[in-house]
């Protein structure tokens, strides 16, 4: 007799046992059946009765449908313009069966308590967002309590899930994520809370994606600074060949040390004074000669000082150049993860390359402890290190707000790690008050007080009003480029040295 059937029963002519006989006393007419039974009245009419329980427990309830005559035909009641689940909401303070998810047994005391809102904050924002609908349907609330939401595993389902499976339970009062696995067991009703799950983090150093000491040109201006380099000592060994060969000896003296000699070691150490304005002790003697090193050291001076004057800024900038998983698995960033049921179950089960490698690699790399931890450790790490925590943002972002400075607020960004994330309240698979659920679920939204249950406990993004309002030190990141150049040069001086001592000794 379940929805979407519907019946018409021929019945007995009206006696004082009214429209239920008692041939249809055993039979399961709950409020979503669609059951007429015709009672034969008097001058060939018939009257017809919708009858139903609420439960197959409570007591029989008739509607008057209408009445039909031969000459006339049907004329309908006016009751019957509304809708079944509209009509039938009247529980009368039946005992709906909920099932809520508590990971804190304090909240089991009083989940309208706000004074921890840390603690079981999911549960507690669904619990005040459904709690209107008892209201509406003249209802009671009957809690069942368990400790996950359910998930697949060997076959079956646990937690929530289970309680509206195996009927324990009628109505979820945690919201779900869903799954094409629960979709199968239980029925989504609506969503009262955009519950957003994602990975935050700072953006990071621009060190951290790049090389700084590689930024302040673009590769264009590189490749012409070379031709450059290239052009120049040509034309200083031309011209210190030329003042070798040409030049008057009475005023070129050829042992003059200062004198700058046609040979490519010289030339080199000269353009390598010249573009770390270190000067050099050898120089052109002639005026042509002297135009050229005024030209050349003219030139690196304003290099350099371009040079510097970007690394200075760049030294003080953030990357934003991670925007997806894949950014995120490469980079240079610590990742974390909300301890929470839900997390540990769908990052372990995750299948897709990319997230599997951030599970397996960042996460929980083998030999080394999970890095799943609390809400409040994380904020916190994610306030002092290059660090992205995985998290319910609505939750997280207060902590943001108790903890972080105004300029540390600025620059946080968001991955989405999870293919979906969007929750909703859930009720047994085919149960026969579905639809009038929904429709008082949907009734608290559309009235606003699920968005005011929302406003209350979930926070926003927080806006960044003093970027820039402080200045971090210079970390080892930032010159490890510099540091491993002047390594290879030792090593590389060192080669030098040992091949001259094998060319000096034969």
């Amino acid at each position: 007799f379940a929805f979407p059937y519907r019946w018409l029963i021929i019945g007995k002519p009206i006696s004082e046992n009214g429209a239920v006989t008692p041939e249809v006393y055993n039979l399961p007419m709950l409020p979503d059946s669609d059951v007429v039974i015709a009672q034969r009245s008097e001058n060939n009419s018939f009257v017809l009765s919708m009858v139903f329980k609420m439960s197959i427990q409570s007591k029989w309830q008739t509607e008057y449908y209408g009445v039909w005559v031969m000459n006339r035909g049907l004329k309908k009641s006016i009751i019957m313009e509304s809708s079944i689940s509209t009509r039938r909401k009247n529980f009368g303070r039946m005992p709906i069966k909920t099932a809520l998810v508590i990971l804190d047994n304090k909240t089991i005391s009083n989940p309208y308590d706000l004074s921890d809102i840390l603690a079981d904050t999911v549960s507690k924002s669904s619990f005040r967002q459904t709690d209107p609908l008892y209201g509406y349907l003249n209802a009671t609330r009957h809690l069942i309590y368990s400790e996950t939401w359910g998930y697949y595993r060997n076959g079956s389902h646990g937690g929530m899930v289970a309680e509206l499976t195996i009927g324990d339970a009628e109505l979820a009062g945690t919201v779900l994520i869903a799954t094409q696995d629960r979709m199968e067991v239980v029925e989504f009703l609506s969503c009262p809370t955009p519950i957003s799950i994602r990975f935050v983090f700072r953006e990071p150093p621009l060190s951290y994606q790049n090389n700084l000491f590689l930024l302040p040109f673009k590769t264009n201006v590189w490749y012409c600074i070379g031709a450059f380099v290239l052009v120049l000592t040509l034309i200083l060994y031309v011209n210190a060949l030329w003042e070798t060969r040409k030049l008057d000896q009475t005023t070129l003296n050829a042992s003059d040390p200062t004198s700058l000699k046609p040979n490519i070691s010289d030339i080199a150490i000269l353009m390598i004074s010249a573009i770390s304005q270190q000067g050099s002790s050898t120089e052109l003697k002639g005026t042509l000669g002297r135009i050229v090193m005024f030209i050349l050291f003219l030139a690196f001076l304003l290099l350099y000082s371009s040079y510097s004057a970007s690394i200075v800024a760049l030294l003080q900038s953030s990357s934003n150049q991670i925007r997806t998983l894949s950014d995120l698995l490469n980079s240079k960033l610590e990742l974390g993860v909300e301890d929470t049921p839900y997390n540990r179950y769908f990052f372990a089960i995750a299948t897709e390359p990319v997230r599997k490698a951030i599970y397996q690699t960042k996460i929980a790399p083998r030999g080394i402890t999970p890095k799943f931890m609390s809400l409040e450790q994380g904020v916190k790490k994610l306030q002092n290190e290059p660090f992205a925590f995985h998290m319910n943002i609505g939750i997280g972002y207060r902590l943001v707000e108790r903890y972080f400075h105004e300029h540390e607020k600025c620059g946080l960004q968001e991955i989405s790690y999870l293919y979906a994330t969007k929750t909703y309240i859930t009720c047994r698979k085919n149960s026969p008050y579905k639809e009038i659920f929904k429709i008082g679920l949907f009734r608290i939204q559309e009235h606003g007080l699920s968005d005011r249950e929302t406003r209350l406990i979930y926070a926003r993004k927080p806006a960044c009003r003093a970027r820039g309002g402080s200045f971090g030190s210079v970390n080892m990141v930032d010159f490890h480029p510099v540091l491993m150049m002047y390594l290879y040069g030792i090593i590389l001086a060192f080669m030098f040295l040992f091949i001259e001592i094998l060319v000096h000794k034969k």
